[in-house]
This record gives C-alpha cells, sequence and structure tokens, in this order.
C-alpha cells in the first residue's frame, strides 16, 4: 500500500514513468459521472417535499448514496482505464473504504442544495465538501494500489487537482441554485442537469488531473506484462451497473413526484371540500334526490339560521327557507323535473323571521362513475344589490341638490294624469316658476350661495306637496308644480288656478337668509290650465306652460302668466318666420333699397342701404318684423354679412360708373355683428375683394354698442379709420352714451333721430334736443344728419338750427337700386362729394 507521501518536484530525476488512458473507457466513466450526478440532484425536489424527517433523511443517503457510488464507479473505471506495464492490484478493504469520503461529500451537497434558499456561506460549503470528498476518496484508491513500483506525486499538479474539485464543485453549487432561481422547483429536471454537468466535470477533471500528478518508479527486475484487454468487461459491468442504479433511481424519483401528485390530489377529502365551501360567502346545500341534505356551509346557517349538523339527514323540503317554502317547493321541484334546474328571485326567511331579498339556484348534478344524482343549492343574500337598485332609481327621478323630483319623475306624472279617466272632468294646472338674475347671484355671491337658495326655496315649494299637488325641480333654476284643480269649469279652473299660484309665488319670493345674505328672490311664473282627459302629451303641456314662463319673463313684472292659445300660435309663426329668413338669406331673396341723403341744396351726396325682403307667398315683410326676429335668433349675424357683401359690391359698381363714383354707401351694424372677433377682417376682405374706394364706405353703429364693450369698439374702428372707412353714430340721443366714450369715438358723423325730427314742428322740446345735438356735434368737429326730413318746415327748423345735412322722404323713399340709380340720372343731377 502506497501512502501520499512521496511529493517531488522534477519526477524525471528518478527515471519514473507514467500510464496511459484507453479512450472508451474515459468516456465511460464520465458518462457514470453525469448520470450519478444527475440521479442525485434530481432527488433534492423530494427532499424539499418531504414532509417527515425519516423520509427527508431517506432521501438525502439515497441521493447521496447514488451520487458516491458514481464518483466511485467513475475512479474505478479511470483506474481500470490506466495503463502500466506491470501489474497492479487494489487492496479490496481500502478500495471499498474509498466509497465513504465520495458518498460524505455528496450528502454535505445535497443537504445544502435542499434548503429552500441556501446562503452564499452554505453554497461555499457545499460545493468545497463535495470537491474534498471526490479528492480524499480519488487518493484513498491510489493509496489501494499494489504494484512492483514506487508511487510518487507531481506536487504542483496535485494541489491543481485539489483546487479543481474544490472549484468546479463551488461552481456546480452556484449553477443548481441559480437555476432554481430562475426557473423554481417546476424546472427541476434541467436545475439537476446543469448541476451535473459541473459536477461530472469537476469528478473527471479531478481524477486526470490527479493522474497526470502520479508517477511510477519501477522496482529492479520488475518484469513487464501485456495489458489484459479483458479486464475491460469487468469495467463495463460495473459501470452499467452503477448506470443502471442512477436510471432505476431517476424512475424512483418520477415515481415519487407523480405519488406525490396523486397524494395531493387525494388529500382533497371530505373534510378538504367542506372547508372549501366553508369559505364561500353564499350560503351551500346538497342534497340527495329524496330531498336529504348531505352538507351545508357556514353561509348557510347564517342567511337562514340552519344549523349545519342538524341540517344534515333533514328533508330539505321540511326546513323554512322563504316566507312561502310550500308554494316554492312545488315551483323549484317542477324546474328540477323538467330542466334539472331552476334559479330566481325568492322573499328568503331566516328561522328567526327575518326576510330578506336573496336569488336561489339549484342545480342538478350528474356523476361520471356512478349513476346516482344530488342536488346542490347556492342561495345568495341581494339585500345590498336591492338597496342600491333603489337608490339608482330614486336618484333617476329626483334631483341630487334639492331632493325634489325632476322633470322625468314630473312626465310620469303627467303621463298618469293623461291616463286617468276619472274624476268628473276636473281640470289641471302646470305652473312654471324660473328664478330671475339667477346667474347674477352666482356670479357675485358664489355657488354655495345659489346652491343654498336652491336649496331653500325647494323646502317652501315641497310644503305645498299633498295628495292633489305634486312639485319637481327640472333642471338649473327652474322649478314646477302640478296640482289637482277643484273646478272643471274654464273660468272656474282660471281662477283657482290664480289664487294658488299667487299663494304660492307669494311664499316663494319672501327673503331669504343665504348665510348672512338678505336675498328678495323674484320670479318668472308662467301658468297652464288643461284637463287630463284630453289627448295631450306632456312634451305639448311642458311647451305651452314654458311659452307662459317666456310672456312672464318679457313682461317683467313679476305676475304669473297663464298661457293663451295665440301665445302658441305666435310661437308657430315666430319659427316658421325664423326658418323662412333663413332661408330667404341663403337664397338670396332678400334686396337693398337705397334712400338718398342730400345736402343744403338738394345734392345726393351717398344713401343708406336698407334691407328689404320680398316673400314670394307673403309678399312684402317689414323690416321691423323680421329685424327684431334675426336679432334674437342669431340670424342677424349673417344678415349682416350679406349686407356688407351687397353693399361693397355695390360700391365696387359705382367705381366704374359716371356721376356715382363719388356717392357713400351707408351700411347698418349690428351690435353682435360688430362685436365678432372676426368683424375687422371681414370688412377688409369685402373691400379688398369688390375694389372699394374705403373713404366711399360708411358704417353706422348705435349707441347701445358702447355699452357692450367700449374699449374693444374703440379698437376696431381705430383700425378701420385708418384705411379711410367712415363712422356715424345712428339714433343719437335715444340712448344712453356716455360723452367720455364718445369724445373718444372716432366717429365722423351724428344722426339726428327720427323721434325728434318727426316733433320739430309742433313739440317745443325737440327743437331744444336737436339744437343740442347738432352744437355738440360742431364742437367736436363732426358732421350731422337727420333722419325722417319729410316737411319742408322740418328742413327750414333744421337748417336754422345748423344741420345741413337730411334724409326723409321730402327727398326720396328707399328705393332698389335699380330704381334708385334711374331715378337720379332722370333727374340729370350729377352726384357731388360732401362738402
Amino acid at each position: 500500500m502506497t501512502l501520499l507521501t512521496n511529493f517531488i518536484l522534477e519526477p524525471h530525476t528518478l527515471e519514473a514513468v507514467q500510464g496511459e488512458h484507453h479512450l472508451p473507457l474515459v468516456l465511460v466513466s464520465w458518462a457514470i459521472a453525469l448520470a450519478a450526478s444527475y440521479a442525485g440532484l434530481d432527488l433534492i425536489k423530494l427532499v424539499s417535499k418531504a414532509k417527515h424527517s425519516l423520509w427527508r433523511w431517506f432521501w438525502l443517503l439515497a441521493g447521496a448514496g447514488v451520487m458516491g457510488l458514481g464518483i466511485w464507479s467513475m475512479h474505478f473505471t479511470g483506474m481500470h482505464a490506466y495503463r502500466l506495464d506491470f501489474a497492479v492490484q487494489h487492496d479490496p478493504t481500502l478500495t471499498l473504504l474509498s466509497i465513504l469520503p465520495a458518498v460524505a461529500g455528496s450528502l454535505a451537497a445535497v443537504a445544502l442544495l435542499s434548503r429552500e434558499s441556501p446562503t452564499h456561506r452554505e453554497l461555499l460549503l457545499a460545493g468545497i465538501g463535495l470537491g474534498l470528498g471526490i479528492g480524499v476518496m480519488h487518493y484513498t484508491g491510489m493509496a489501494a494500489m499494489h504494484m512492483p513500483a514506487l508511487l510518487y506525486y507531481d506536487l504542483t499538479l496535485f494541489l491543481l487537482s485539489v483546487c479543481v474539485a474544490v472549484g468546479l464543485g463551488i461552481a456546480s453549487a452556484y449553477a443548481y441554485r441559480l437555476c432554481r432561481q430562475e426557473w423554481g422547483m417546476q424546472r427541476a429536471k434541467t436545475c439537476a442537469f446543469v448541476s451535473a454537468v459541473f459536477v461530472s466535470l469537476a469528478i473527471c477533471s479531478m481524477h486526470y488531473v490527479a493522474m497526470r500528478a502520479a508517477w511510477f518508479v519501477p522496482h529492479p527486475g520488475a518484469v513487464s506484462q501485456p495489458w489484459l484487454t479483458e479486464s475491460h468487461w469487468l469495467i463495463y459491468l460495473i459501470g452499467g451497473c452503477v448506470l443502471l442504479v442512477a436510471l432505476l433511481t431517476i424512475v424512483a424519483t418520477q415515481a415519487q413526484r407523480r405519488l406525490h401528485v396523486s397524494e395531493h390530489h387525494e388529500h382533497m377529502t371530505h373534510t378538504r371540500l367542506l372547508e372549501v365551501i366553508s369559505a364561500l360567502q353564499d350560503g351551500v346545500a346538497l342534497f340527495d334526490d329524496k330531498g336529504r341534505v348531505r352538507l351545508s356551509n357556514a353561509a348557510l346557517e347564517l342567511l337562514l339560521g340552519w344549523q349545519v349538523e342538524h341540517a344534515v339527514g333533514q328533508s330539505v323540503w321540511k326546513l323554512k327557507f322563504a316566507a312561502n317554502s310550500g308554494a316554492m317547493r312545488d315551483v323549484i321541484r317542477q324546474g328540477l323535473e323538467d330542466q334539472g334546474k331552476w334559479s330566481g328571485m325568492i322573499d328568503a326567511q331566516h328561522r328567526d323571521g327575518k326576510r330578506f331579498p336573496a336569488w336561489l339556484s339549484v342545480s342538478r348534478v350528474t356523476y361520471a362513475d356512478n349513476a346516482e344524482r344530488d342536488y346542490v343549492a347556492l342561495i345568495s343574500d341581494r339585500t345590498a344589490e336591492q338597496e342600491a337598485q333603489q337608490r339608482i332609481r330614486y336618484l333617476a327621478y329626483h334631483d341630487t341638490l334639492t331632493d325634489l323630483p325632476n322633470r322625468r319623475a314630473l312626465q310620469i306624472r303627467l303621463n298618469q294624469c293623461e291616463q286617468r279617466r276619472t274624476g268628473g272632468g276636473r281640470l289641471s294646472l302646470l305652473v312654471l316658476f324660473d328664478i330671475d338674475c339667477f346667474k347674477i347671484l352666482n356670479d357675485s355671491l358664489g355657488h354655495d350661495i345659489g346652491d343654498e337658495l336652491l336649496r331653500q326655496l325647494a323646502a317652501r315649494l315641497q310644503g305645498w306637496a299633498g295628495d292633489d299637488t305634486y312639485v319637481a325641480r327640472l333642471d338649473g333654476n327652474e322649478f314646477a308644480l302640478l296640482a289637482r284643480l277643484r273646478s272643471s269649469q274654464r273660468l272656474a279652473g282660471q281662477h283657482e288656478a290664480f289664487t294658488l299660484t299667487g299663494r304660492v309665488h307669494a311664499s316663494l319670493t319672501s327673503d331669504y337668509q343665504l348665510q348672512g345674505h338678505t336675498y328678495p328672490c323674484r320670479l318668472s311664473v308662467g301658468m297652464l290650465v288643461f284637463n287630463p282627459q284630453d289627448d295631450t302629451r306632456p312634451a305639448q303641456l311642458f311647451k305651452r306652460a314654458g311659452l307662459a314662463l317666456l310672456e312672464a319673463k318679457r313682461q317683467r313684472d313679476a305676475t304669473p302668466q297663464l298661457f293663451r292659445p295665440h301665445l302658441e300660435q305666435e310661437r308657430e309663426a315666430r319659427l316658421t318666420l325664423e326658418s323662412e329668413l333663413r332661408h330667404a338669406i341663403e337664397n338670396g331673396e332678400l334686396s337693398l333699397h337705397l334712400q338718398p341723403q342730400v345736402d343744403a341744396r338738394r345734392h345726393v351726396i351717398g344713401a343708406e342701404a336698407l334691407v328689404r325682403w320680398q316673400h314670394p307667398a307673403r309678399g312684402y315683410i317689414s323690416p321691423g318684423e323680421f329685424i327684431p326676429l334675426a336679432e334674437e335668433s342669431g340670424l342677424i349675424l349673417p344678415l349682416g354679412y350679406w349686407v356688407l357683401q351687397e353693399g361693397c359690391r355695390l360700391l365696387g359698381k359705382w367705381r366704374h360708373l359716371p356721376g356715382f363714383c363719388d356717392l357713400k354707401l351707408s351700411l347698418n351694424v349690428s351690435v353682435r355683428q360688430f362685436q365678432q372677433p372676426d368683424f375687422v377682417d371681414q370688412v377688409l376682405t369685402a373691400i379688398n375683394h369688390h375694389a372699394v374706394t374705403p373713404g366711399h364706405l360708411t358704417l353706422e353703429l348705435t349707441e347701445s354698442l358702447l355699452l357692450k364693450d367700449p374699449e374693444g369698439t374703440i379698437e376696431k374702428m381705430v383700425l378701420l379709420r385708418r384705411i379711410g372707412v367712415s363712422f356715424a353714430l345712428d339714433d343719437f340721443g335715444t340712448g344712453y352714451s356716455s360723452l367720455v366714450y364718445l369724445k373718444a369715438l372716432p366717429l365722423d358723423t351724428l344722426k339726428i333721430d327720427i323721434a325728434f325730427v318727426r316733433d320739430l314742428s309742433h313739440d317745443t322740446q325737440s327743437t331744444p334736443i336737436a339744437a343740442a345735438i347738432v352744437a355738440l356735434a360742431q364742437s367736436l368737429e363732426l358732421a350731422v344728419i337727420a333722419e325722417g326730413v319729410e316737411t319742408e318746415m322740418q328742413r327750414d327748423v333744421l337748417a336754422g338750427l345748423g344741420c345741413h345735412l337730411y334724409q326723409g322722404y321730402l327727398f326720396g323713399r328707399p328705393l332698389p337700386i335699380e330704381e334708385f340709380q334711374a331715378t337720379l340720372d332722370a333727374q340729370g343731377e350729377a352726384p357731388t362729394a360732401a362738402q
């Protein structure tokens, strides 16, 4: 037996020799190491799954044994693959004892790697233990060699072999941990294989590095003998046995894993099933085809008061589950017989008598392995859901701020009134209340104050609600009252309506205390008295009451207005006229008429363009009828744009006509049109498009424009004045002009309103007013023109006051453009520019 004591640095000095390895056996040895390492590491997952310590130790020892046997077998195979020129024998005892360090090192590695999250220290210990076990096993086996030679070791390679074994052992431990962190235990086989590659490399590398460190010095007279190839069969037999052990271990591991899975499924026993059912929030009961309860859960006991242990074995049909259990039993049985299931809402009842809405579902259970039939019933409390639905329904028909019924609820109430055909034809009353100046209140004191007013008014209005009276908030600051009157005659009903509405109105308009502010609320009130038995839809009733409310707003006297049929007729006529006016603007049915403007010598210096509408069916429609409609409906914008384009087109045409090229044309501009952000661009575009001389265009503005936006007005006027456009202030003296703004305006002309001119002959007050206007214009260096001059006396008075520009019937009525031009040509008068 050669001990591990002969270390040298230069083996060649002793005439030492080395053997050679048989390559096929080298490959067999590596395969043995890989298979055994994989089998041992694959057992780690069984170690972690073992629930008892005995099983854990069993799998630890099994894995360590297989891996240690593989290490030893690889060494044994490698030793027999090593060829020397002399006979070599192995001591049986020491050879068998060399298995122990291999098993011990493998046990340390498997034990530490089987932990849930091994630390770096534990990984290092696992690798070092495995590497040292491999090294001790190898050199113990080398010490068991009997041969006619002395064994020496190259110290450098010897140390290198130990380092290789320990280093690759640590690498295999870290490889297993990294693979496990990345893939988890679901891919334990892959983790074991990756780590087994490192372990097999550690075993083989250490073995063959150590064999390169071994040098043999033959004894004198040692007889050389050929290598016996027959010993290969022994090696293959041992290797095959080790591989078979590894394979059986892998198969056992797979079988054990399946056993674990099977045990996991079988563990879902009756007790586990009860635990799952007990965790359900809905009540569950399982009963057989005879109605006997087989199991139930705690939720069912909580819902219905059944005691779980006492309910088992009793007939489910005899247990109380609903207020009408008897009737429900027959319905459910019939559903189960017909369709095998039944579900629906029930009025569930607890054992103590408490009722609640619940959803009950009963279904048939069919088993695959036998013909038995059971039924499972699930019951869930729908109290919260029903309350939520009721809340949603309440919000759908009530106002969230005031809690009054909303418009939809009032419509339903009106439908009910319409469907009611009893009561001797009694009339009904629909009243709409609208808070005046409510936006001003919100803007000045804040929306919180506005909301508080709405709540207080709603509370007062709610006080009038009763069996025959219904109140609601429609939207914003509009409320409604629907009352059933005692009268069936129209006149008596109207009188009763005024009386009731007056009392309600008085209670709603008394002062309110709004967070320290006293607010005298004013309301506009529209009333409608109607017969519920008439075929009148709620939308029609709302429309008529709304028309009465609009009339009350126009009157502005806080007097409730009763709907009259003429309001509806006027409204319909107004809507029709609005539609026809829109059509007239879009299709060229409008025309411009020109009224001459003259100087003191009666020479025509210009004209004012006036819009006229000749309706194809109605004939002539007065501007006093359609201009206010255009202002209210917003059609004044397209109408004003059309007038601007037509006027510029005419000036562009006059530019090329002898005798007309010096005429000025005045166009009226509404407040809304002038306030458009692009008004200046509109004027410039029209002037450029029709090649108009800007100095011949005069835009007439009204005093009300100054009240809207004086700064913006002045800015736009200055921009247009720079290119030569003139401005006249129309109807001066009838508005509320500030002399400060009047001085700042870039005006050219003041027009005396026709109201002052008409009365110059017989009203002594009009003459001083006209004189003051003329004097003011002269002080501001403005021209002044009088409108509506119809008599020579009016012209003489104006001339005496210093006004020398006139417009009126005395000098010419408004004429179509062609007639205006023809009249000037016929007079043979060459138009001249104003002096």
